[in-house]
């Protein structure tokens, strides 16, 4: 018997790409949570990529040296979260310490941006 290993993220055409950014950027819109986290989303190879942006301690000590450049000289931007778009579904994916995403959560996307919205443990 065989199984099936990781399936690759649908591809995507530039309609589809702007169809999923706007639903996702309206459902931000809509969220008192996710609005004040999530500053920019990204639509690239089948994935819904979420940043959001971090103050930076130390950025008023001008001897400080950063690796990425600052956001208005004190933020940087890391991932919040991504959502990777199925044929059938989409999951939910949380990036850890070591770079590698980790999947929390399987559905469709309006379910995995509703997760991500009231679950508090992995997105805060």
């Amino acid at each position: 018997m065989w199984i099936k290993g990781n399936s690759k993220p649908k591809k995507l055409d530039r309609y589809q790409k702007l169809k999923i950014s706007g639903e996702v950027e309206d459902f931000i819109k809509k969220s008192e949570k996710l609005s004040k986290s999530v500053n920019r989303i990204a639509v690239r190879a089948g994935r819904v990529y979420l940043y959001h942006l971090v103050e930076q301690f130390g950025w008023d000590d001008p001897e400080s040296k950063f690796i990425k450049p600052l956001i208005d000289g004190k933020y940087a931007e890391f991932p919040y979260a991504r959502i990777t778009i199925y044929d059938n579904e989409c999951s939910l994916d949380w990036q850890r310490h070591n770079d590698k995403w980790a999947t929390v959560f399987t559905g469709s996307l309006q379910e995995c941006l509703q997760f991500m919205d009231e679950t508090g443990g992995w997105f805060e």
